[in-house]
């Protein structure tokens, strides 16, 4: 990569001291290469970073390798040129050390592979990313080398770089605007790596931020690869169920029900079989959460049941549940007014054969007045016994108790009332 250098004074004598005229290694002497290791060497270890510089730079283009056969020349040229950066006041002087260590993270594996030298390319990538990184607020024009880097490595060894770093490519890939790439890559970082729970946990927390339909497409890509992986399948029901799929929901939903589903996943399903009078399909549902242990079963649940029984005319079995409801929670206002509707429902479906069966309607009205339900007990009264069928029972007398009893379906409504006339 070209780099041009503002030409202060300053830089200026950095980069004669950086740029030697090189040589074959072949013409530089033992002797002297000794001379120039151990000057350099005597200085960096006493951090006097400025008088090692020119002869660790000689020895960088002239004996890199030098004594151990290894990289580590370059290494403490890029603490040398780091430490020589962070003693600069001087925006420009600053940049050109920085400079003039990128130069030497862009030489070192193919040099030290020439030499065949021991030293681990892999590191040496990451590293590269990592110095820019450090120093983005000096070298902001070098995030995208610094995101190469990084991606470099992870291509060198995907199983072998940090999470942390593969955070930073997603991270440019989605505030760069191109979520296809972050889930191709996210994609082919669960495949790879999905087993690990710091990769499955950044998974998860880039699917937060990346459109719903965009994760949608990409888990029914993966739903596809594996059809009964349940935390796939769960994770795909909880998308449908937020962007209101309903239909997608329902679809999955049997694969939902053999995987385990979590007690929430089976109330919901529930609830949404109930609303589409798949009645027999909320109770098996119902019955496979009651079967978890430990389950609290709560009234919105027992509601749901007696809403599937009632539909299906059962209606004791209805009121079973509406009254389990209410016994959970006394102030649950659905069940309180479930029961009278219920009765009124089953009333509405067997029919009133004689004037002592109206009576019904009596209890049924206290059963709306006993919540509040002035309206209710409005609608009864219309449906009362009249003036003339009171004088016709001989038990009947207007504002007198009265015992009354009604079965609908094996449901039996029952209970002692006040006789009163229709209005």
């Amino acid at each position: 990569m070209c780099r041009t250098l503002i030409p202060l004074s300053t830089v200026l004598a950095t980069l004669i001291l950086l740029v030697p005229t090189v040589r074959a290694q072949a013409t530089v002497g033992d002797q002297e290469t000794r001379i120039h290791y151990s000057l350099y060497y005597e200085n960096y270890k006493n951090e006097n970073y400025r008088d090692a510089v020119n002869n660790l730079v000689w020895i960088l283009y002239n004996a890199p390798g030098f004594s151990r056969n290894s990289d580590v020349n370059f290494r403490r040229a890029i603490e040398t040129f780091q430490a020589l950066a962070d003693a600069e006041e001087d925006e420009a002087a600053k940049r050109a050390w920085l400079d003039s260590a990128l130069v030497h993270f862009d030489r070192v594996i193919p040099v030290l592979s020439e030499l065949e030298a021991d030293f681990d390319p892999f590191i040496w990538t990451r590293n590269r990313g990592r110095f820019i990184q450090t120093n983005i607020n000096v070298l902001a024009d070098q995030r995208s080398n610094m995101i190469a880097s990084y991606r470099g490595a992870y291509e060198m060894d995907s199983k072998r770089i940090d999470p942390y770093y593969l955070e930073v490519i997603i991270s440019d890939l989605y505030q760069s605007g191109d979520i296809g790439g972050a889930l191709d890559f996210l994609r082919e970082l669960k495949d790879l790596r999905g087993d690990e729970d710091s990769i499955d946990g950044l998974i998860r927390k880039y699917f937060v931020v990346i459109p719903p339909d965009e994760q949608i497409a990409f888990l029914e890509e993966q739903y596809e690869a594996e059809p009964d992986n349940a935390e796939l399948v769960t994770q795909l029901f909880e998308l449908y169920q937020q962007e209101a799929y309903r239909e997608k929901m329902l679809a999955l939903a049997d694969k939902v029900l053999a995987l385990e589903p979590t007690a929430a996943t089976l109330r919901l399903l529930t609830r949404m079989y109930v609303e589409d009078g798949d009645n027999d399909r909320a109770i098996a549902t119902f019955q496979q959460m009651e079967s978890i242990p430990d389950i609290e079963i709560r009234s919105q649940d027992y509601y749901n049941l007696g809403l599937a029984y009632q539909d299906m005319e059962d209606f004791r079995q209805a009121r079973d549940y509406f009254r389990a409801a209410s016994d959970v929670d006394p102030d649950f206002e659905p069940a309180q007014i479930a029961i009278p509707n219920l009765y009124a429902t089953a009333v509405a479906s067997c029919g009133v054969a004689d004037r002592e069966q109206a009576a019904v309607f009596w209890i049924i009205a206290d059963q709306y007045a006993r919540i509040g339900d002035q309206d209710g007990v409005n609608r009864m009264a219309t449906a009362f016994p009249t003036a003339e069928d009171i004088f016709y029972v001989a038990d009947w007398s207007s504002g007198e108790s009265a015992q009354v009893s009604y079965t609908c379906r094996g449901m039996t409504i029952s209970g002692t009332t006040t006789v009163r006339q229709r209005r």
